[in-house]
């Protein structure tokens, strides 16, 4: 089996059991969250909460056009901004960097 069918088969049995629901121009996703972070930062009138997550998603989870830097993707009822696209061109898998839409 080649190495991109395993990464893909890995990340669906993943995916099965961890995985999480997203929204993307009207595509509905499961998404795997492979690192988060929430941080705080100072803005007018006090702190406020800077979320910073990434995803791992499937190529052929896009039917058309991929994600890119600026579009907004809702995970878990909740809305971020793409701030970075990790597309490898041997992967078939998607890095989706995320941060708050405040941002």
């Amino acid at each position: 089996m080649p190495l991109d069918s395993e990464i893909l088969a890995d990340l669906h049995q993943l995916l099965s059991e961890h995985g999480v629901t997203a929204r993307w121009n009207g595509i509905d996703l499961l998404v795997l969250v492979s690192r988060t972070r929430r941080d705080q930062q100072i803005d007018l009138g006090g702190f406020v909460d800077t979320p910073d997550l990434s995803l791992r998603v499937p190529k052929a989870a896009f039917p058309e056009a991929l994600p890119k830097f600026g579009d907004r993707i809702e995970v878990d009822g909740e809305d971020y901004r793409i701030v970075q696209v990790g597309n490898h061109p041997r992967s078939p898998l998607l890095t989706l960097s995320l941060s708050t839409t405040d941002e």
